[in-house]
């Protein structure tokens, strides 16, 4: 069974979600850049930070200026 890549923003903050859930990214471990993750689900760098920034908003993760996006310890 072929499962679909998520293109939208929405579609990407739901399937980091879904991985940080599964503890694929634990707690206080570094996300892998934005570059990557669009390499990764075949969008736009934009469209990476928007599904990131929707994470940032909920609290799921945290930017540190210079170091990358982290999953945030609580």
């Amino acid at each position: 069974m072929c499962v679909p890549i998520p293109h939208t923003a929405h579609e990407i903050e739901t399937d980091l979600l879904r991985r940080i859930g599964a503890g694929e990214f634990p707690r206080g471990q570094r996300l892998p850049t934005y570059d990557a993750l669009a390499d990764e689900y075949g969008s736009a760098r934009r469209t990476v930070a928007r599904a990131v920034e929707g994470l940032k908003a909920r609290g799921i993760v945290v930017g540190v200026r210079g170091s990358g996006v982290y999953v945030a310890e609580t």
